[in-house]
This record gives structure tokens, C-alpha cells and sequence, in this order.
């Protein structure tokens, strides 16, 4: 399970992730703190905006703004 993932009310957030489905649709966003890893294929995610527990399919890095990193993350046997 990814560590570092935040409440984004409360903590300072140093990247973002985009989250979708590997049919393409949208699932929400995951805010990680600072130190996070970066998102990586076969790692476990839970309790996003959209799904409850998911594995990293891929992850790309997209163009960063105002200072923090953003990344495309696609995501698998979500439930």
C-alpha cells in the first residue's frame, strides 16, 4: 500500500494523481504529501474518490504546475 497519502484539508500536498480505469474513465484523485513515492505499476492503492482498493497498472508523469508533480495513473481490480 502506497504510504504518505493525504488529507488534503490539513497537510501540505506535493503531488497529485489523476486516477482512471483501464477503460479509460475517470476514477478521482489521490493527494500525497511530500516524500511520497512516485506511482509504480503492481503497487496497491485504497480508498480513493472513486474505487476502494486498486493495483497500479501504469503511471505517467504529466507536467507539473505551481510546484507540485502530477501524474496520469491507470489502475486495475478496483472494487
Amino acid at each position: 500500500m502506497v504510504g504518505n497519502m493525504v488529507n488534503e484539508q490539513t497537510a501540505a500536498v506535493s503531488a497529485v494523481w489523476f486516477v482512471y480505469s483501464e477503460q479509460n474513465k475517470p476514477l478521482g484523485r489521490v493527494y500525497v504529501s511530500e516524500g511520497a513515492d512516485a506511482p509504480a505499476a503492481g503497487v496497491r492503492i485504497a480508498d480513493g474518490d472513486g474505487w476502494q482498493d486498486a493495483e497500479i497498472a501504469a503511471a505517467r508523469e504529466l507536467a507539473p504546475t505551481c510546484a507540485m508533480r502530477r501524474w496520469r495513473v491507470v489502475v486495475r481490480g478496483r472494487g
